[in-house]
């Protein structure tokens, strides 16, 4: 199966300053987006399952297509459980209410599962092809890699959990971590600036939400969705990868916040917390937020933090 894996970079420019981003597979929708909008999206292969029409690191161009004009032959990118696929469409099964799409890997023995119509992100419409200074030998070599590289990053996790190793790595890592804050561009996209750059206060007047992004080596490891309302403003999502957790990016990302709040002129900083989750309880009690009499209908606890004028 070719797929790439929540880790892998997927080469594409956005239309967002940011043009370096890592795009992941959290971001289907915003795939969707940039082949509705730009009409192609690129990204590199990340396996050996199309071998030999395709090779791992060959870059592929994909179009938009609706799933009653693919054709046996045709190679698609679709996304299933999480992941995205590039392989050929093998049959088409019409027998049924609606269209099931049957894909295999050049290189696999068995057909994939079904595919409905929705999953069909587009078809393959070009190949840029990469060298391999080893050729096949590289085809060999990178199973044994990859298994290397899995046993150091479970080892790396086994580490993360322990307090002494979050401890030791925040200060070396907290000037790494590098910060975003995302102005409307209609209704789904978002220009984002880098905080600490010219030119973004005046920006920020008159706006209702903005999207904070942490970024580490140009990866996504958190995120924070503000909006305005009547009350103040409040949070709307709140995120931090797994793996970076209790390195400073929450606590960092929320001082962002309340700055651009109040910056924005609201009085107020509204958060919701889920009462089983105490990490994001305890954090908010830190940063100067206190918990509000009576909760959300579904029992949520509500707190707030005054601004500054």
């Amino acid at each position: 199966m070719l797929c790439l894996p929540r880790a892998e970079t997927m080469n594409q420019v956005l239309t967002q300053p940011i043009a370096t981003d890592q795009l992941g597979l959290a971001d289907l929708l915003e795939i969707s987006d940039l082949l509705i909008r730009r009409q192609t999206f690129r990204f590199r292969v990340a396996s050996w399952s199309m071998y030999p029409m395709l090779r791992k690191g060959d870059r592929l161009t994909v179009e938009p297509v609706s799933a009653t004009s693919l054709q046996v032959g045709d190679v698609i990118l679709y996304h299933n459980c999480g992941q995205l696929i590039c392989h050929r469409v093998v049959a088409l099964d019409t027998a049924g209410a609606g269209i099931r799409i049957i894909t295999k890997g050049d290189a696999a023995v068995a057909c994939d599962a079904p595919l409905l119509p929705d999953q069909v992100l587009g078809r393959v419409v070009g190949v840029r092809s990469s060298w391999h200074p080893l050729g096949n030998l590289t085809m060999r070599i990178d199973p044994l890699r990859t298994r290397l590289i899995q046993s150091v990053a479970q080892g790396l996790l086994a580490l993360q959990g322990l307090r002494f190793y979050r401890r030791v790595m925040r200060p070396l890592l907290s000037h790494c971590f590098a910060y975003y804050v995302g102005i409307p561009e209609g209704r789904r996209w978002f220009r984002y600036h880098r905080i600490g750059g010219r030119g973004i206060p005046e920006r920020l007047k008159g706006q209702q939400r903005f999207h904070l992004v942490a970024k580490l080596a140009r990866i996504s490891v958190g995120s924070l969705n503000i909006e305005a309302g009547p009350e103040g403003c409040r949070v709307t999502a709140f995120y931090v990868r797994i793996p970076y957790r209790g390195l400073g990016v929450a606590s960092q990302l929320l001082a962002f916040a309340c700055h651009l709040a109040s910056r924005s002129g609201a009085g107020k900083f509204l958060a919701t917390v889920e009462a089983e989750n105490s990490a994001t309880l305890s954090l908010f009690d830190k940063t100067g937020f206190r918990p509000l009499t009576g909760s959300e209908p579904d029992g949520t606890a509500v707190f707030c933090r005054d601004l500054p004028g």
